[in-house]
């Protein structure tokens, strides 16, 4: 048992507990020590996602065995109406810029440059020269045979699809966390004794990779993964195929989903009849480009 100068979390929880179960003895509120106490463990199990979170640092004692039957009497065998003991939102940590780059969504922004640019200036958009300098020695220029102005009017090419990719992410942001309340909704609507109205979920966006949702992590895991496989893709509309891994970009391309068609000021370049971005430069990954 923790003992020391400062109250720490025991310390307070147990002041709190005190205090509740001798109101209810006083009967200045309602209910009984014994389900107060069968509550608050219960509590404190759904906020933590499960009732075995509470036992995992030692889940073979005596201890682990008793508190788990204390929690199973109280919310169901199988956790089953744990949640309706939840105090905390649920909250789902999504990082949008993964999600997209895994199904190569990156990729088709450099594609449509490429694109543009073999289209106006044939084969001398993708010829280097070399310079060199003595500061930083003999380096490969891109895009090196084009004039001032041609090279001004790619830079706003560039301008134009960057920018439509940073659209592109926010919408997915919006369509994910829309996704992820209309199946809550049908959840709660289908079992409203599971999922009460009285537990929020909410949806995090993150550019980092820690705590991000597992999609075995529970009901914010169960939320993260269907809104994972449904959400419409930017520019397609349609859901994303996983099992493409990043040649589904390949596949959105293919269809003719080109991002530079969504854009008035470049719409009118087209797209390639044929396109593999299986020697094309832009289906390097980010790692190569690096």
């Amino acid at each position: 048992m923790p003992r020391n100068d400062q109250p720490g979390d025991f310390q307070i929880a147990v002041q709190a507990a005190t205090r509740a179960i001798r109101a209810i003895n006083a009967g200045e509120r309602a209910g009984d020590g014994a389900e107060f106490i069968a509550h608050l463990t219960a509590a404190v199990a759904a906020n933590l996602g499960s009732s075995y979170t509470l036992t995992q640092a030692r889940s073979g004692s005596w201890e682990a065995a008793k508190v788990l039957d204390l929690v199973h009497s109280t919310a169901g065998y199988d956790d089953e109406y744990l949640l309706t003991y939840r105090t905390e939102p649920v909250e789902i940590v999504v990082n949008a810029e993964f999600e997209l780059n895994e199904l190569g969504l990156w990729k088709t922004y450099p594609a449509s440059i490429e694109h543009i640019g073999q289209q106006l200036f044939g084969d001398r958009y993708k010829l280097t020269r070399t310079e060199t300098h003595p500061a930083w020695g003999t380096r490969e220029i891109q895009r090196g045979h084009l004039t001032a102005d041609e090279l001004e009017r790619m830079e706003q090419t560039d301008e134009l699809l960057w920018n439509l990719e940073e659209t592109d992410q926010t919408d997915y942001q919006a369509r994910f966390t829309e996704t992820v309340a209309a199946e809550y909704q049908r959840l709660r609507s289908e079992e409203p004794n599971v999922y009460p109205a009285s537990v929020t979920v909410t949806v995090r966006f993150t550019d980092d990779f820690d705590d991000l949702t597992d999609p075995w992590d529970g009901l914010a895991g169960h939320l993260y993964a269907h809104a994972r496989a449904n959400t419409p893709m930017p520019g397609s509309n349609t859901p994303p195929d996983h099992t493409a891994g990043d040649r589904h970009a390949d596949q959105l391309l293919a269809a003719g989903h080109w991002p530079h068609l969504r854009i008035p000021e470049l719409s009118h370049h087209g797209v390639p009849i044929t396109h593999d971005t299986t020697n094309d430069p832009s289906a390097a990954t980010p790692e190569e480009d690096q």
